[in-house]
């Protein structure tokens, strides 16, 4: 079905009638990615002269939504819950391969005892909560005060994670204007293609994080394959997603991220693409980017 929808414009538009023409017009308005760090930065520069915040009303309007359903697996946040298998395994291993994990307790059942880990876009807490388990004192931001509540009345009922997780409300810039401390590791996962300013976040994500921590992102590729798979597959003909999560205009390119984490002051320690099989609801670390990926970079000391 989707060859049919790539090469025949009718049957484009008896399939998804009431987002054909929006879609095809973005897709080919923004048909190529930024070629290299120069087009990029001529880019941000322009977007942070009229954009100091990371804020975007409608975007956390479509989560402030989905209070109700972050904890039910079966739901919008099923691939959330599923990619948790990786994202913690990600941050587990990132953290004890860079020595911030306790080495007498690498082994055990609470590798990350002692460490400090913010998850910026926590949502209901869908990620904090596991990392709790394995020993981490955790921070979850959030912008919507729907979600805030949702994960701290979900927290509540485990007694082993109630005192190990803090929830806040705000955005980034917020947390970092009051942050009393630095974090050991900084979190932003399926963040990014959800604000504005991408270079003003990671600004602040490294502020927070001390020399040596780490800051660890899940995020979309800007391909065309993202754009048929992130957005037309998933969307509008699996409806994995409700229609609008995604728009393909804030995907970000991978080697424009890595720019913008090298003017951070992090540097990218490794990369790995991730691929989703619907129907097995399972994700799988692959070689291949361009759609989604994520990315383990550390704090220039």
């Amino acid at each position: 079905m989707l060859r049919n929808v790539i090469r025949n414009h009718r049957l484009w538009k008896m399939s998804l009638p009431s987002a054909a023409s929006t879609l095809r017009h973005s897709f080919t308005r923004h048909n190529s990615t930024h070629e290299g760090a120069h087009a990029y930065e001529e880019n941000i520069h322009t977007n942070s002269s009229s954009n100091n915040s990371t804020y975007v009303e409608e975007e956390v309007a479509k989560f402030r939504a989905m209070a109700n359903s972050w904890w039910d697996i079966h739901g919008d946040c099923k691939p959330l819950h599923s990619l948790n298998r990786l994202r913690v395994a990600l941050v587990r291993e990132g953290l004890i391969q860079s020595g911030l994990a306790d080495p007498s307790r690498v082994a055990g059942p609470v590798p990350l005892t002692g460490l400090n880990i913010l998850d910026v876009g926590c949502g209901g807490g869908i990620m904090c909560e596991p990392l709790a388990r394995l020993g981490a004192t955790v921070t979850g931001l959030d912008a919507a005060k729907e979600n805030v509540v949702v994960a701290e009345l979900h927290a509540s009922v485990d007694r082993r994670i109630a005192d190990k997780i803090t929830y806040v409300e705000g955005t980034i810039e917020d947390h970092a204007a009051g942050a009393e401390k630095l974090y050991d590791a900084v979190i932003a996962s399926e963040v990014l293609e959800h604000i504005d300013n991408v270079q003003l976040f990671l600004d602040t994500c490294s502020s927070l994080i001390k020399p040596g921590g780490s800051l660890f992102l899940t995020t979309i590729n800007k391909t065309q394959t993202s754009w048929l798979g992130a957005v037309v597959v998933a969307e509008y003909l699996m409806h994995l997603l409700p229609i609008g999560t995604h728009d393909w205009n804030k995907f970000i390119p991978l080697q424009d991220l890595h720019y913008m984490l090298e003017s951070s002051g992090l540097d990218v320690q490794l990369v790995h693409g991730l691929l989703y099989n619907p129907i097995a609801n399972r994700w799988h670390w692959t070689s291949n980017t361009c759609i989604n990926y994520a990315v383990h970079a550390i704090k220039q000391v």
